[in-house]
């Protein structure tokens, strides 16, 4: 039987919160690969610490090796490559994930990578396992001499060609040590923001039914490692289709699963025309305790720019209205596109004062600096401005070393104040919320420093003084 051994290398800065979820794609795929017949490993070096000896173990029983890989990991993505081929030469390394499917021919010209998974990886990966001659797999790059060769895109598959997750591929020590159990009930969003990986690559919405999902979420209740979990359904737009949305919530209440839930949604959707007050309520008793938003900017002259289909006056109003029925809002933003001027930036951190006085429940992810991806109008002005993003994937682990995000807004030419935009996130994290909640924060530190730094960005957010933030870059060195 062909075995295959998919990993999730650690990240480049080390946090505390990495035991709350998994990779949902790892899970997919090793899912659907076990489905198929194949005999499938999981290594997850960003939660089990003694990865690079499971790995190395490993290596003598596998057929293949899959390497599952954001920015974030392509220091340590690169190490595991280096150790594979160390062992055997002859070992089909193949790298998939966000940053070789966005730099596909930069990562497939890499020595120890063979071939590049780019998108979805699941139909792909099983045609490789199968011997399908490379050059007719859609969906993939491949080193052909000394270049590599960029196949065509593969069409999207349905979510009723997925199989359920299976727990039991998940190493248990993983499992059991989860906050928070993740799981999907749909993929891809049918909306433009122009800022989007989903927009980008048209991965248009695609989901389960809701007697699947129910289906789901009954294995998850039964299950000895979930017990008194919160599950997250980790879809781009869980509510794109409104009475698919109301039947999986109706069967969460009649079936008595009582599940404590969260998941992500737009504020433009909390309205009388979609989620008005009976479906809130409706959500409150099925479990639902936790909808993300994707807020951006608290400037409408950029909400407007990056195509989000949205106004500030429609943050608020979904802020109030969660709390309203005891749900807590939770908001992501981010800030340093091409043309934001400073005065936006201000009106974003206006709109994260408003939000956190709201309520102290009320949780703010961010800002963080925008991430420029190829394909999209606004990269296309980054390269216009000036930026050149790194060529291999040595010089992507050397920037990405002491990064705790995609990219330093320092690399940013069209920046005037990229010391400003770089240190929002931790002003807002620490200096914003109440000590308590800025204590919790999962990032590690020592204790007594931390809270030193946490008065200094109170003072600071209250002051509205964003200036020479030198305290923030000795911080991260102490992070990092």
């Amino acid at each position: 039987m062909t075995k295959v051994l998919l990993i999730n290398p650690p990240f480049n800065i080390l946090k505390a919160n990495y035991d709350s979820s998994i990779s949902v794609g790892l899970m997919c795929l090793a899912s659907y690969l076990d489905q198929k017949g194949i005999e499938v490993k999981i290594i997850d070096g960003a939660r089990q610490k003694n990865y690079l000896s499971l790995i190395k173990n490993q290596l003598p029983l596998v057929d293949f090796v899959g390497i599952s890989v954001m920015t974030t990991q392509v220091g340590p993505a690169l190490e595991v490559s280096k150790i594979a081929k160390d062992f055997n030469k002859n070992l089909p390394v193949i790298w998939g994930g966000l940053h070789p499917t966005f730099f596909p021919k930069e990562t497939v010209s890499h020595p120890d990578i063979d071939i590049v998974v780019i998108g979805e990886g699941e139909q792909t990966l099983w045609e490789i396992i199968q011997g399908l001659p490379l050059e007719k797999i859609s969906g993939l790059a491949f080193k052909k001499g000394n270049l590599g060769q960029i196949n065509q895109p593969r069409v999207l598959m349905e979510m009723d060609q997925l199989p359920l997750p299976n727990w039991q591929l998940m190493p248990i020590e993983v499992l059991d040590h989860l906050a928070l159990v993740p799981t999907h009930t749909s993929r891809g969003c049918p909306h433009r923001c122009a800022f989007c990986i989903n927009a980008i690559r048209k991965n248009r919405w695609r989901a389960r039914n809701s007697v699947s999902v129910l289906k789901d979420l009954k294995i998850i209740k039964n299950h000895k490692s979930f017990q008194d979990k919160p599950i997250r359904f980790w879809d781009e737009d869980f509510f794109v289709d409104k009475q698919r949305a109301l039947d999986i919530i109706d069967g969460m209440i009649d079936k008595k699963l009582n599940l404590v839930w969260e998941t992500t949604v737009r504020a433009d959707y909390i309205s009388d025309k979609m989620i008005d007050d009976d479906f809130l309520k409706k959500l409150r008793q099925s479990g639902c305790y936790l909808l993300s938003f994707g807020a951006e900017s608290g400037s409408d002259q950029i909400l407007k720019k990056i195509k989000k289909d949205l106004i500030v006056k429609q943050i608020l109003n979904s802020a109030r209205k969660c709390l309203e029925y005891d749900i807590i809002p939770q908001y992501s933003f981010m800030v340093g596109l091409p043309a934001e001027t400073k005065k936006d930036m201000m009106q974003t951190i206006d709109l994260i004062d408003q939000l956190v006085k709201l309520s102290p429940k009320i949780q703010i992810l961010g800002p963080q600096a925008f991430r420029p991806y190829p394909g999209s109008e606004l990269y296309n002005q980054c390269l216009d401005a000036g930026w050149q993003p790194p060529k291999t994937l040595e010089q992507w682990a050397s920037v990405m070393r002491h990064e705790l995000n995609y990219l330093s807004p320092k690399n940013f030419p069209w920046l005037d104040n990229p010391d400003f935009v770089d240190s929002l996130e931790a002003y807002t994290r620490f200096g914003a919320h109440s000590i308590r909640n800025a204590l919790s924060s999962t990032v590690k530190a020592n204790k007594i420093l931390k809270l030193l730094f946490i008065i200094i960005c109170k003072i600071r957010w209250k002051l509205k003084f964003f200036s020479w933030p030198i305290e923030v870059k000795i911080a991260k060195k102490f992070v990092s």
